[in-house]
């Protein structure tokens, strides 16, 4: 659903147009009352299993600085005072809730059996101790690498890469060659394609093909590369899968940090061609992309002490995770500095 949603999105330019917003966020708005009305029962279905966003908030909010703590030998104790058994919206056993990534936060559950409570953590506990075991193995792992930080990246980078354009016009050339001039027509509706001809702005069917082939290029490569690192990390060590998963969820503030800079640029975009200057904006990508990366191979060498190893093996292991940093860094360099 990610995926899907993601992809469609950019082909009929949900971030440009109001009638692919309403299109896309009012279909799944109309989606989930659906679903909260046939199968709620007053819990969240949508969000907690359908949400084409639910895993990507569940892999940021482990990074989150606050979290519901539960002390569960104070509930198994059962003191009073007795309140009213909660009506947990996620569907989450609160007894064993020992993690943030499935908790909405809602508060219902606040002062239950004087056993949970609203508690300050340090922002790299989860991953660092709830995240061994992983909680939910491969998905997790799967989500960030090809599409958080993958796919997004191909998704937010296709307007802008000199590859992209290259990609279509041997693509064109190659048609014409054959006299085949179908694909070059921009007749697509535009819940399909981008067709708005009185902005000058109507996608073809090869605009179309162009853009899901480099969407998939990039979630394949950034997100393959990154996946040979980690097994390569996890190969030198001679550990089994939990530490791929675990390393995996190392990348999360990188994974964040990208797609928060993806996002924010339409809005720089549109706040220039209003006048603003922004100088500072730059700096700050360049500060916000330095720190994540940071973050990121802090909570890798941590990971990987903990799962020891000697000396040589550590530094290697974490050289793989470096390297694969360095590979996500270098894709925004190029979006924000090395093609601007």
């Amino acid at each position: 659903a990610f995926i899907l949603t993601t992809v469609y999105g950019q082909l009929i330019s949900v971030y440009d147009y109001g009638r692919a917003a309403a299109l896309i966020l009012g279909g799944s708005t109309v989606a989930a009352m659906l679903v909260g009305f046939l199968y709620g029962r007053g819990k969240r279905v949508w969000c907690r299993h359908l949400c084409p966003v639910s895993g990507v908030f569940s892999l940021l909010a482990r990074l989150a600085p606050v979290h519901y703590k539960v002390d569960e030998e104070r509930w198994q104790a059962n003191q009073g005072p007795h309140l009213p058994t909660p009506n947990c919206a996620p569907l989450i056993d609160i007894r064993r809730m020992q993690g943030n990534s499935d908790c909405h936060a809602c508060g219902r559950c606040s002062g239950q059996r004087g056993a949970v409570a609203l508690s300050a953590r340090s922002p790299n506990q989860e991953i660092l101790i709830v995240g061994n075991p992983p909680q939910h193995g491969h998905w997790d792992s799967t989500l960030l690498l090809f599409g958080m930080i993958g796919l997004a990246m191909g998704a937010f980078q296709w307007t802008v890469s000199p590859w992209f354009i290259t990609l279509k016009q041997t693509a064109a050339e190659w048609l014409v060659d054959r006299d085949i001039f179908w694909p070059l027509e921009a007749n697509a509706p535009w819940w399909l394609l981008t067709h708005y001809p009185q902005a000058n702005d109507a996608f073809s069917w090869l605009d179309g093909a162009a853009i899901l082939s480099y969407i998939g290029a990039s979630s394949l490569v950034i997100g393959g590369a990154l996946w040979l690192l980690l097994r390569g990390a996890v190969r030198l060590m001679n550990r089994g899968d939990n530490l791929f998963h675990h390393l995996a969820l190392t990348l999360t503030p990188l994974g964040g940090a990208g797609l928060f800079l993806g996002l924010s640029a339409t809005t720089i975009k549109l706040l220039r061609y209003e006048g603003f200057i922004l100088a500072w904006a730059q700096p700050t990508r360049a500060l916000m992309l330095a720190g994540a990366v940071a973050w990121s191979l802090y909570l890798a060498w941590q990971v990987i002490s903990r799962h020891g190893a000697n000396g040589m093996r550590r530094l290697t292991a974490f050289a793989c995770v470096g390297l694969g940093t360095a590979v996500v860094g270098y894709g925004w360099y190029l979006q924000f500095w090395g093609w601007s």
